[in-house]
Order: structure tokens, then C-alpha cells, then sequence
């Protein structure tokens, strides 16, 4: 059973949201440790926190892209591909042309569907909290500089 596009995007774009996260939380934990590994980075100047979240905050607007098209297709008219509008349409041909079988089966996409959009919304909201923390941290950067 293939997956609509929208949900492989939408669970692309949580992956590389966690897999973000995880890769700056990766070195801070590893410089805690008290193995002879992590001795060059133990012995790297302290100043401050550069570096941490770089990746992160500059994939901040794409992921932010993705997941606005992706919302966008969901809530899309009946003529839009993808859209909870248009599976629910295909489901009532289903039921009326008496093909239960093929009903059930996109009643199951289209559950699927409805259940994306809030999830969509909340990492949305959790993208814009990212993006604000990386403007706070670039102004902070910016102003102890010079």
C-alpha cells in the first residue's frame, strides 16, 4: 500500500526535525563524557555555545516550506490532489456505486489524512518556537561580536 505524498513528507520533515536535534545534542553529551575520545574536545575554548543548532536553524525555513505545502494540499478544495476534500469525495462515489471494499479502503486513507493535519499544525507551531530560538541566538551573536 503506497502512502500518500503529503504523509512521506510529513514524516520527512519529523525526522529531520529530530534528527536535527539529535545531531547538536550528540557532541554536547560526547565533551561530558570522560573518555579519552572526546580529549579534543574537552580541551577546545569555551565560548559559549557556536556552532550548536547551525544545521538546524538553517534548514528552519525549508522544513518550515515543506510542511506549509503539505498543510496546504490537505486542506485543498476537491479538485486538489491530496486533499482530505477529495479523498472524501472519492469515498462517497465509492459508497454510492456500491464498491464497499474500495470505500473501506480509502475511508482508511482518508483517516490517515485527517489525522496529518493536526500533527502537521503542532511540529508548525514547534518550527516557528525552533525559528524564534534561532533568531534570538543569532541576535545574541551578532551583539556580543564587537
Amino acid at each position: 500500500m503506497q502512502r500518500p505524498k503529503t504523509a512521506v513528507a510529513g514524516v520527512l520533515a519529523g525526522l529531520a526535525l529530530a534528527g536535527s536535534l539529535l545531531t547538536t545534542a550528540g557532541p554536547a553529551n560526547a565533551a561530558d563524557s570522560d573518555s579519552p575520545a572526546s580529549a579534543p574536545a574537552a580541551t577546545a575554548p569555551k565560548t559559549g555555545h557556536a556552532g550548536h543548532g547551525k544545521s538546524l536553524c538553517e534548514r528552519v525555513p525549508h522544513l518550515e516550506k515543506r510542511i506549509n505545502k503539505a498543510l496546504d494540499r490537505l486542506n485543498g478544495d476537491a479538485q486538489t490532489r491530496g486533499s482530505i476534500a477529495r479523498m472524501a469525495a472519492r469515498v462517497q462515489k465509492a459508497h454510492s456505486k456500491g464498491h464497499e471494499e474500495v470505500a473501506t479502503y480509502l475511508q482508511d486513507r482518508l483517516t490517515h489524512r485527517k489525522e496529518l493535519k493536526p500533527d502537521l499544525t503542532r511540529k508548525l507551531r514547534d518550527l516557528k518556537a525552533v525559528a524564534a530560538w534561532c533568531e534570538k541566538k543569532n541576535d545574541a551573536k551578532g551583539g556580543s561580536g564587537s
